[in-house]
């Protein structure tokens, strides 16, 4: 079976040509068969086995061992960071051991502006060849393909929520199955799929603000997995974490996972708590994933002059609240700031001109707004 993964349907025949294209694939190294190709999509609420008739999600739970191929399309939201090397650690077990995960790899600069894949971040992460000996689990294809592969060590598990979630949700899945009780694991896949977005975003947010300098971080939402994503990156540097939110439950279920596991010291406070953040003074607040953001925005203007904020929503620029901040907005397509008068590329056409018309639609948008 060979699979090809997309964001959406929107997106499968251009996904699909970038592989097929006797341009990208002279010798028909890694070319597919169109008529073999299974398209899967992140956004599919249809959550039954991968099949030709129906498009299905990528998140369907599949058997060790089962997939020849697994070809990841241009608009796959892949991005460098923790939680991504930790699906494509996950790919590896379900493919067969000499089956391999075909993917688009940027050049250096570019992945790095947008926070996507270059040869050697994967290198870095996941070479296991020991000298001239043994089978690396990174080959390069082509010009902007490379594929992994069972090589002779299994790459280490990373910090990251994704492991959370998948190992839990099979623990959950088999105690709803023994009592009988059925649940939404659509809005469990919707959010996991934002908390690998959002991530990426806020990573890059710091990287660009802080470089290497030591952050307080701090997230006001009901999503807690973002603030637990953000705290175990290797890509930044945390030194401690404040999740302020409402949602124990998901707090709880986290905090339990990650009491034995490596990560920075982390705090909760409760969400209206904003006196007690004001003390503690945070380097840099998100405030992505609440349906009340701009009013929790308009508290942090207050108590938080000096802090840089992250905001997921609507802004009127025009207005004098925000005359002390600078503000620039990201893309919410790929980790990277928006300039006007700078054109971002991408392997898609139909994402390069997303992005770049980002600025102009009337959708939520990731603002930055830091203290003048």
């Amino acid at each position: 079976m060979e699979l090809i993964f997309h964001k959406s349907e929107k997106y499968i025949d251009e996904d699909i040509f970038y592989y097929i294209s006797d341009q990208r694939d002279k010798h028909s190294m890694i070319k597919p068969s169109k008529d073999n190709l299974i398209s899967m999509t992140v956004e599919s609420e249809n959550l039954s086995p991968p099949n030709k008739k129906d498009i299905s999600n990528v998140l369907y739970p599949f058997e060790k061992n089962s997939i020849d191929k697994i070809y990841i399309g241009l608009s796959f939201p892949l991005f460098s960071n923790n939680w991504a090397a930790s699906y494509l650690r996950y790919l590896l077990k379900i493919i067969k051991k000499d089956g391999s995960i075909i993917l688009p790899v940027y050049p250096e600069e570019q992945a790095n502006e947008k926070g996507m894949w270059s040869r050697s971040f994967l290198e870095n992460i996941f070479t296991s060849r020991t000298g001239w000996k043994g089978t690396n689990n990174v080959w390069a294809e082509n010009d902007g393909v490379m594929s992994m592969r069972i090589g002779k060590i299994f790459p280490k598990k990373i910090n990251s929520t994704l492991n959370f979630f998948l190992e839990e949700n099979g623990n959950q899945n088999t105690r709803d199955q023994f009592f009988n009780k059925e649940k939404n694991y659509s809005a469990v896949i919707k959010n996991i799929w934002s908390t690998s977005r959002m991530s990426s975003i806020v990573e890059k947010i710091i990287q660009d603000q802080f470089s290497n300098k030591k952050v307080l971080y701090c997230d006001i939402g009901e999503n807690p997995s973002l603030p637990f994503e953000i705290n175990v990156s290797s890509y930044i540097n945390i030194g401690s974490t404040i999740i302020m939110t409402g949602n124990n439950d998901s707090y709880n279920k986290l905090s339990n996972y990650f009491a034995y596991r490596n990560t920075k010291p982390y705090q909760k406070i409760d969400e209206q708590d904003f006196d007690k953040l004001s003390l503690l003074k945070p380097s840099i607040v998100s405030v992505i994933n609440n349906q009340n953001n701009n009013e929790i925005l308009n508290k942090l203007l207050n108590s938080l002059p000096a802090t840089t904020i992250i905001f997921y929503g609507n802004l009127d620029e025009e207005g004098n609240l925000y005359n002390n901040y600078n503000i620039s907005i990201y893309s919410t397509i790929v980790a990277t700031k928006i300039d006007s008068s700078k054109t971002i590329n991408h392997y898609s056409d139909i994402i390069e001109e997303e992005i770049n018309n980002e600025e102009n639609k009337d959708n939520y948008k990731i603002y930055v707004l830091t203290p003048k």
